[in-house]
């Protein structure tokens, strides 16, 4: 299975924020679309990075929780892992679990076209696992014999 396979049923929406908004700001958009990252872009709609919940709570812990005063480029995750739209599903998983990152950005022909979460990983190898399974069970019982 693609990535491409998983933003066809999950959609293309990506939700983003400015480097320059505060902290606080990109907490309120999580919280607003119930998700747990946001991709940044600079003022000419450049990614510049990702800033997470576990970014946002690493900060809160070291500054006492003072997220207005922080700025959204000062907290986010520059050095940016990608995946690519064409990419198999199980590469993305090793690529996820071995940099412990739970949310990837899906580029395409340089283009970002989504994002998706470890659990749209998971969700996509079950369904693939049903059909296959399917298929199986349908072959033992002699469903595509003559």
């Amino acid at each position: 299975m693609k990535v491409k396979e998983i933003l066809k049923t999950k959609g293309p929406e990506v939700i983003t924020i400015g480097e320059e908004k505060t902290v606080k700001e990109a907490l309120a958009s999580l919280v607003k679309n119930n998700i747990g990252s946001l991709i940044v872009i600079n003022e000419d709609g450049k990614i510049t990075g990702i800033i997470t919940e576990r970014d946002i709570l690493k900060e809160c812990n070291k500054k006492e929780g003072k997220l207005g005063e922080l700025i959204v480029k000062d907290v986010m995750t520059k050095d940016l892992i990608i995946g690519e739209a064409d990419d198999e599903v199980e590469s993305v998983e090793v690529i996820m679990t071995e940099n412990r990152v739970r949310h990837l950005p899906i580029l395409s022909q340089k283009r970002l076209v989504g994002i998706i979460s470890i659990g749209d990983v998971v969700k996509g190898q079950i369904q693939e696992s049903q059909v296959e399974n399917r298929y199986l069970k349908d072959y033992i019982e002699g469903k595509y014999l003559p």
